[in-house]
């Protein structure tokens, strides 16, 4: 990984795309982009001091809501790609973050929107944004997705699929799952579309409930034509951890 920054406004690095973010045809993993988005936000987000070290201060936490990656074109193992992240201001409780992916080229073979919440780790409560995100610099060029995501709706008749038991790799600095791995089994609940040499075209999820160490997760799909609708609940409760759209090409 590897920095270049012209602009505060936006931040962008360089990334390799090594085996352990590679699938079995050799494409970058969904998840492992995930992780790069996560990765490059946190650093932009230090770099112009509203990080997570600096919220820590006044006991308030970034939590991702809502994420949307489109993707136009796969990396590959071995490839390098560039990054670009930026801030894109508030919709009402949310922070908003954007990021578009490069190839050697300079093509755009990716994009993704992001919202954000700020957590009140003392009080249990969320607060709203707009103080911390007029402390940063804001691009004002046209927002992908017109800058805002909708809640998914509810998805029904979906079938279960299996449990899934939490463990000590599921979770993160923050005590809870991290958000990558709600990617990973929502993933992983298509394997028969794997199978059939699909790939994504498009993803989007919805961060409903935290779960922790020693639950257990229900995970439920429903898949039709191209697209997957995939719901992971706690089980024996009727509370839903998140929601996932698949678009299948």
């Amino acid at each position: 990984m590897s920095t270049s920054n012209t602009d505060i406004r936006k931040h962008r690095e360089r990334f390799h795309i090594g085996s352990f973010d590679s699938d079995l045809q050799g494409n970058a993993k969904l998840t492992s982009i995930c992780n790069y988005f996560q990765e490059i936000a946190g650093h932009h987000a230090d770099l112009i001091h509203q990080g997570i070290d600096d919220l820590k201060t006044n006991n308030l936490s970034w939590i991702l809501s809502r994420l949307k990656i489109q993707i136009f074109d796969t990396a590959k193992w071995k490839d390098c790609i560039d990054i670009e992240t930026w801030s894109v201001g508030t919709d009402g409780l949310f922070g908003n973050r954007e990021f578009r992916i490069y190839n050697k080229t300079g093509d755009v073979i990716a994009q993704g929107s992001s919202a954000w919440l700020v957590f009140n780790t003392k009080t249990k409560r969320l607060i709203r944004p707009q103080e911390i995100v007029a402390k940063m610099p804001i691009n004002s060029e046209n927002p992908i997705n017109g800058g805002s995501l909708s809640k998914i709706p509810t998805i029904k008749n979906a079938t279960y699929i299996e449990d899934i038991h939490i463990h000590y790799s599921d979770i993160d600095f923050y005590q809870h799952v991290n958000n990558v791995k709600y990617v990973k089994w929502a993933i992983d609940s298509c394997l028969p579309e794997i199978k059939k040499g699909k790939t994504i075209k498009e993803l989007e999820i919805n961060y409903l409930h935290e779960a922790k160490l020693d639950q257990i997760l229900e995970l439920y799909n429903l898949t039709q034509d191209s697209t997957s609708q995939i719901i992971i609940k706690t089980k024996g409760t009727n509370i839903e951890n998140c929601r996932t759209i698949i678009h299948w090409k």
